[in-house]
């Protein structure tokens, strides 16, 4: 049987999350199967439903600039919908309106997804690309601040410690002329989870990458960036060259999972075609000081092939069941 506790208080919530076996339930999208399931179901569950102050989307301003602080129990609705995440981080708020259903997001919560360490959810890819960090709250009153890229220390694991829970992500403000852009490549429906996901966020100064980063998720056994490979772009011309070098860099860095949605192999060379297509967007859209250019809609369906070429060939997506979703936003 699972026991319940309902804090009120922070401290209360992480002193009950210090007993042994205890989790916190949050929007509960995972923890609905578990419950379902005698052999699975947890022993001691910690509402954070009554914890004031942690579903809160706020601005705050920094020595730097501004600073988004997304509480843990803030859903992806209210972050898809918040105007001004979608003033000013239009990339975030299409990533999480991107996700599921309508219930789904009504529900599930920003901590949930980060905490769950599920690699076929889309945010956290976001999020890394975004370079956001998790604040972490813990007993006697103890907060640290992990980068989301040192949160996940191996696949579905966290650095999360017993008695510790998430209690805001932060993302800074991009600088001026960033532009961002998601990239979801569905096999299956459109409400299924992706089975690649790439985000990219760059800038173009005078014709010149003056930062990018690149991250791959949801085919990944945890989103994933390799910011030396991005730097090979920082300070040139980011054309076709470069561009292509980039995404072969990451398909042959990257490690892909195989599961129902597609395989390993599949996966790597998908990364290798959507980092082409999702950078070039970016680039195109940073070169357009009006804002960014909407991509024409891919309806999916049969494709003919054209005339074939000798020689080995990088598989691009098909048409049939295949559901891609690129999002572009510019700050």
């Amino acid at each position: 049987m699972t026991t319940w506790a309902h804090p009120t208080t922070l401290d209360e919530a992480l002193a009950a999350l210090a007993r042994p076996g205890a989790r916190p339930a949050a929007g509960c999208t995972r923890l609905a199967f578990e419950l379902a399931d005698p052999s699975r179901r947890p022993a001691r569950l910690v509402s954070l439903r009554g914890v004031p102050g942690l579903a809160e989307l706020t601005l705050v301003a920094t020595a730097a600039g501004r600073r988004l602080e997304i509480g843990a129990m803030a859903t992806h609705a209210q972050v898809g919908a918040h105007p001004a995440v979608r003033a000013r981080y239009p990339l975030l708020a299409e990533v999480f309106a991107l996700v599921g259903n309508v219930r789904v997001r009504g529900v599930a919560t920003v901590g949930g997804v980060l905490a769950g360490a599920v690699y076929a959810w889309d945010p956290p890819t976001a999020l890394l690309a975004l370079g956001a960090r998790v604040r972490v709250s813990g007993p006697d009153g103890a907060v640290r601040v992990v980068p989301l890229a040192e949160f996940y220390p191996a696949p579905g694991q966290t650095v999360l410690s017993p008695g510790e829970l998430i209690t805001v992500v932060e993302v800074d403000e991009p600088a001026p002329g960033t532009v961002g852009r998601y990239t979801s490549f569905r096999t299956r429906s459109a409400e299924d989870t992706s089975a690649l996901g790439v985000a990219v966020t760059v800038r173009i100064v005078d014709g010149v990458c003056a930062s990018v980063r690149i991250a791959v998720g949801s085919g990944t056994p945890m989103p994933v960036g390799f910011r030396d490979i991005d730097t090979l772009l920082v300070g040139r011309r980011p054309d076709d060259a470069r561009v292509r070098a980039v995404a072969d860099a990451y398909a042959d860095a990257v490690l892909c999972v195989d599961d129902l949605r597609a395989s390993a192999e599949y996966r790597a060379e998908m990364v290798r075609v959507w980092i082409r297509r999702t950078l070039s967007a970016a680039i195109a859209d940073a070169h357009h000081p009006t804002g960014p250019q909407t991509p024409e809609p891919q309806t999916p369906g049969p494709q003919t092939p054209g005339p074939q070429t000798p020689g080995p060939q990088t598989p691009e997506p098909t048409g049939g069941p295949t559901t891609p979703a690129t999002l572009a936003g510019g700050w």
